[in-house]
């Protein structure tokens, strides 16, 4: 709370109120001050494991397509695409003369060709470049899920009678071709008239082959020199822990659609730090925590906090179905205590650190977002049957429920006298992490794991504080926290019993998540393994008509979060900003990088008020409405 008063007491101080307008003339700024909580291992634009390098392959990278404002698909460095009868042969004419740039803005010896495309898909089909996300297309491209294992058998040691040269040499029968240098073709498995919506992935960005040659494939975007630019902006400064800097690109195909010219980031990993640079004019916008405002209510400089948007990214509890705790490893493959901790979980009260005023507007039921996928007869997939009814649902906190589910996972599950049954006393050993002595008796033990962030470590403490009193004591919860990467500290080497996380949806159809969570599912993290899952998934991805596709699709997903095998929580985005940035001047899009793009963002040099902001969403809807109509 003090940093909370010591916000408010700032903003009275610099008299944000005068900054209104109070209807003077908007100035435009020519940059854009904004912060990172995560530092980027790598900037390799096909490697991107945390927001940060996502940020950055975004706007100096530039694909085929791109989202614009109102979420449609438009050209970008493809000028124009066609596509065959069946969806299964898309053709995309390329802009002449787009210039890749080094990291001092100055052209290069090479243009983006159509072999660029080419060489990029080759770099993220080979598994020794370990592109995590090349799942998601190894089975859409024709040839590229055989040239894959192909060459990741040869790695592991595995004799399929060729050698890594002649098995690299078949990449031309992958169904990607350049026939000319302005002419990209991708030939695709089956039918797939959701497939732009890949192409504003990173997947698909380019690579210039000559380039990669002369830099190394282990050194490509570890440093901005080490990376070349064909986006709107290009690295000009890359402080580790410190600072990310991008300029203009004067060279960039569309640069009259880039009114910042400079994008400036800068390390920031406390959010009230965040707030008062905001204030002190150092930043051009900021997200705000509950606390901050909390402290702002009631003043007159409250009318610069407006809601941020939500994204398509869902937030949910993991469950670790082979935890190296065995009490929780016993507890956590009944049925009946997954249903317990679903119910018994208050998410209003914990989306209430983020938004104090309407928590609710943040939840998520369904793993799958809403708004963001449509059929042939524009339904929303989420208003499916199953899902419909969870989305209505709201807030399914429940004690009566949970306790009701905990007591028969109990019976089933101890002596009845508070023994765990098949359960010995043992050390569970997940450090760094955290390490605990379980007796194999009640109350139940289980670790949860939570960053160093101050919103994180506030989250837990309420959760551990609620599973206490909703279980009656019978549930104690470890508290158990990382430094680094969530992803390669905690769930990849299985420290945990339950983490909160959370997955971008990766291109427009349910597949993009609902086909990673099967058994052995490229997201699967909990472990687990549900052969009637798998098989819907299985037959909703056969089926080509969209509304009988997602008809499938909605019956595995429900079936999935009725038994409990994660835990939707929250969407992406949401709670409170202050901005100088324009809203809804920047491009929108449900999945892909497109949405992290600064191109066409208008910044002003006062801050944009909540009553200003309200008046730009109904245009901007009303327009989006009429313009989606076209």
């Amino acid at each position: 709370m003090k940093r909370a008063t010591l916000v408010a007491a700032t903003l009275a101080m610099v008299g944000l109120t005068a900054m209104a307008g109070c209807g003077a003339a908007r100035k435009s700024a020519d940059r854009y001050a904004t912060t990172y909580f995560t530092e980027a291992k790598t900037l390799n634009y096909f490697l991107l494991l945390d927001s940060t390098a996502q940020r950055v392959a975004a706007n100096t990278q530039d694909g085929l397509v791109e989202n614009d404002r109102f979420g449609r698909y438009v050209p970008s460095l493809a000028e124009s695409w066609t596509h065959n009868d069946d969806y299964t042969v898309w053709t995309f004419t390329l802009r002449q003369g787009a210039a890749w740039v080094d990291s001092a803005g100055q052209r290069t010896a090479w243009e983006v060709t159509a072999d660029d495309f080419v060489e990029g898909l080759r770099y993220v089909a080979d598994p020794a470049n370990g592109i995590k996300n090349v799942s998601t297309i190894r089975k859409v491209i024709a040839g590229l899920n055989g040239y894959y294992y192909d060459l990741l058998d040869i790695d592991e040691g595995k004799d399929i009678g060729m050698t890594r040269e002649a098995a690299e040499e078949n990449f031309r029968t992958v169904g990607v071709a350049a026939p000319d240098p302005r002419t990209v073709v991708y030939t695709l498995t089956k039918p797939t008239p959701y497939f732009l919506s890949y192409l504003v992935t990173e997947l698909f960005f380019p690579l210039e082959r000559a380039f990669l040659d002369q830099v190394g494939a282990q050194d490509f975007g570890t440093s901005r020199e080490r990376l070349i630019y064909s986006g709107a902006y290009y690295l000009a400064d890359w402080q580790r822990d410190k600072q990310i800097v991008m300029e203009k690109n004067p060279l960039y195909w569309d640069a009259a659609s880039v009114p910042v010219k400079t994008v400036s980031m800068q390390k920031v990993t406390d959010p009230a730090v965040s707030v008062e640079m905001f204030i002190r004019g150092e930043l051009s916008a900021t997200g705000l925590q509950a606390d901050q405002v909390k402290a702002l209510a009631g003043t007159p400089q409250a009318e610069f906090v407006y809601p941020a948007e939500i994204s398509s990214v869902t937030y949910w509890f993991i469950q670790n179905f082979s935890s190296d705790n065995p009490e929780f490893r016993a507890f956590v493959n009944n049925p009946d205590f997954r249903k317990a901790l679903y119910y018994g979980i208050d998410r209003v009260k914990l989306l209430s650190l983020y938004d104090p005023y309407n928590p609710a507007g943040l939840l998520r039921n369904t793993v799958v977002p809403e708004e963001t996928v449509v059929d042939e007869n524009g339904r929303d997939y989420t208003d499916y049957p199953g899902l419909a009814e969870l989305k209505a649902a709201g807030d399914y906190f429940d004690t009566d429920k949970a306790r009701s589910y905990f007591a028969k996972a109990v019976a089933a599950l101890t002596d009845g006298a508070g023994a765990i049954k098949g359960v010995s006393p043992a050390t569970v050993d997940m450090k760094p992490v955290a390490e605990f002595a379980v007796d194999g008796k009640l109350p139940l033990q289980m670790l949860y794991v939570h960053s160093n962030d101050a919103n994180d470590t506030k989250m837990a403490l309420l959760l551990q504080a609620m599973l206490e009193e909703v279980f009656q004591g019978q549930v104690k919860l470890v508290l158990g926290q990382y430094v680094d990467d969530k992803f390669n500290d905690v769930v990849e080497p299985r420290r945990f019993d339950l983490v909160y996380d959370s997955f971008r949806f990766g291109f427009g159809d349910p597949s993009a998540q609902l086909s990673r969570l099967v058994t052995d599912g490229g997201i699967n993290d909990g472990r687990y393994s549900d052969p009637e899952f798998d098989a819907l998934i299985q037959e909703a991805e056969g089926e080509n008509l969209l509304s009988e596709r997602y008809a499938l699709f909605s019956r595995a997903e429900r079936l999935f979060i009725d038994r409990v095998y994660v835990i939707p929580f929250q969407v992406g985005g949401g709670a409170y900003t202050m901005s100088k940035a324009v809203p809804f001047t920047y491009p929108r899009g449900g999945f892909g990088t497109t949405r992290f793009k600064y191109k066409g963002m208008i910044v002003e040099r006062e801050p944009v008020t909540k009553a200003r902001y309200e008046k730009l969403k109904a245009e901007f809807l009303s327009e989006m409405e009429s313009a989606t109509k076209r």
